[in-house]
């Protein structure tokens, strides 16, 4: 095992990419656990990006209807990661957290750490070109996609490879 390998992996969907976007939903996983949470616009979120939208699938209405209220969904992570330090693929989501605690009203008792943070700018870069390319993206799939290329960046380090894999042929 890599001594920096982190466990955690985080991903946000958000309302657009303005200043004024939300997070919208979040997800977690770690060895064999998995957290999703779509997250109920607080009252003063109202920008909303269609184009975002069609990325992600999840209407206004959805989160209105299905969504945990940022107290909610921020209280069980705090619960869940405690002290942990969760990885990203993307400074933004560190950005996504901070509007969701904010929200909140209370403070994160994890951290969130972009992937060159932990492993390096060389290392982040290898691991995001190994990341699938999809039109369509939810915060649960996209984590899982995270933590599966830095698994296998690792396994790569690890025998000496450092060829780009082709999925195609399944590895």
């Amino acid at each position: 095992m890599h001594p920096g390998r982190p466990t955690h992996f985080i991903d946000f969907e958000a309302s657009g990419i303005a200043p004024d976007s939300y997070p919208i939903e979040v997800a977690v996983v770690c060895s064999g656990s998995e957290f999703q949470a779509l997250i109920q616009p607080a009252p003063y979120w109202d920008h909303w990006s269609h184009d975002a939208e069609d990325m992600h699938g999840i209407s206004r209405e959805q989160l209105r209807r299905d969504g945990r209220p940022a107290l909610e969904v921020a209280m069980a992570m705090n619960t869940l990661f405690g002290d942990k330090t969760l990885c990203s693929d993307a400074p933004t989501d560190c950005f996504w957290l901070e509007v969701l605690y904010e929200a909140a009203g209370i403070e994160a008792t994890f951290s969130v750490q972009p992937l060159e943070a932990l492993l390096g700018r060389e290392a982040a870069t290898e691991i995001l070109r190994m990341l699938p390319v999809r039109r369509w993206h939810r915060a649960l799939s996209d984590a899982h996609g995270v933590a599966m290329a830095v698994d296998a960046w690792l396994l790569r380090q690890a025998s000496g490879q450092n060829d780009v894999i082709d999925e195609t042929k399944g590895g």
